[in-house]
């Protein structure tokens, strides 16, 4: 298994889904491709439990792994209420950090209406650099579970924001210095500030009274991943279109510059909404962040994309994320060549 980020699908229904331990009837729903919140029932209520670490940045630890989990939370239909957290620092850290990061959660947790309960904090050797993982508690008020094993072929898949979110925050703000003779320093500015879009916390309220059949934040594989895994699960098919699919132009400009897909580009903060009825969604929605139909869900398994220049691109396999592949070719020492405005240069990265 020489690829880096998330293990492929086929290695997960192998590998990972199989072991489950025992089963109980308090669990509604487990581990399945493409959900990524477990519910269980305690008396008469329903509550939601994930977990995510951060491995693909070293900046905003504590803001990124309170969106990442909250998001999660939203996305099974839950109020989210609770974090335990593990942070793991390499040796060399000093209480500076620590209390930032600290400092990051406690800001999120405070906006986004989550207590940090506990969890677990050390310096370790087995790291080379900070490690977050949070493990996130919601409750289920009204009853209403939207998940994966409800998304029906003949689905609308609605969209929030644009592709690449995440990916675009973290490539500006770890390789900053890279961009400085490529770039504007407004493009630069503006794309570090991306971390401010991670949240689906809004939308996901919005969406919630509506009653979709599924909501999935667009995270590691992108926009192409979630709605593959998603459509996956259930044996079914989509068909999206990529000028359906807004690119910001900080986006943009790391498209031209790292020639990258945006749609397979990690994306927290783009939701994903399965829903047979669009149109009274779209009107909320729209009132406080951009919203589109992107394509639908077919019976036929095919996977297909529509791209801008009309070519119809069939997706056989779960995407690697792009992040990852620029960061393992940077690793083996390939070079990347950036061309911007019919100019060229050369560079080898060192993450």
């Amino acid at each position: 298994m020489e690829k880096i980020g998330k293990i492929s699908p086929s290695a997960l229904e192998r590998l990972v889904f199989p072991f489950q331990g025992k089963k109980r009837e308090e669990v509604i729903w487990g581990a399945q491709l493409g959900r990524d919140c477990g519910v269980v029932q305690l008396g008469k209520e329903l509550i939601s439990l994930t977990c995510d670490p951060i491995t693909g940045s070293s900046f905003h630890l504590g803001l990124l792994a309170t969106q990442v989990v909250v998001n999660d939370l939203i996305c099974s239909g839950a109020e989210p209420v609770a974090l335990l957290v593990t942070l793991i620092f390499p040796p060399g850290v000093s209480e500076a950090e620590i209390e930032t990061t600290m400092r990051e959660l406690d800001e999120a947790g405070r906006e986004l209406g989550v207590s940090i309960i506990g969890g677990h904090t050390e310096i370790s050797e087995a790291v080379n650099r900070s490690i977050i993982h949070c493990t996130g508690l919601g409750w289920i008020k009204d009853g209403y579970l939207p998940d994966v094993s409800k998304i029906e072929a003949g689905d609308y898949i609605v969209m929030t924001k644009g592709a690449g979110i995440e990916g675009t925050a973290i490539l500006f703000s770890e390789r900053e210095k890279e961009w400085q003779n490529l770039l504007d320093e407004a493009t630069i500015n503006q794309g570090k500030e991306f971390w401010k879009m991670m949240s689906v916390f809004r939308e996901g309220k919005i969406a919630l009274p509506f009653h979709p059949h599924a909501l999935h934040d667009a995270t590691e594989g992108g926009v192409l991943g979630a709605i593959w895994e998603a459509c996956t699960s259930r044996g079914l098919g989509f068909e999206i279109e990529e000028e359906k699919i807004l690119i910001y132009p900080q986006t943009q400009a790391l498209v031209k510059l790292l020639n990258l897909d945006p749609l397979k580009l990690i994306s927290s903060g783009t939701l994903l909404i399965f829903t047979p009825a669009p149109l009274p969604l779209l009107q909320a929605l729209r009132e406080v962040v951009p919203a589109e139909v992107i394509g639908r869900v077919t019976e036929e398994p095919t996977k297909i994309v529509i791209r801008r220049n009309g070519e119809r691109e069939e997706i056989k396999e779960c995407p690697q994320d792009e992040l990852w592949r620029i960061m393992q070719s940077v690793k083996k020492n390939w070079e990347i060549n950036f061309s911007l405005t019919g100019a060229s240069s050369g560079g080898c990265w060192d993450w």
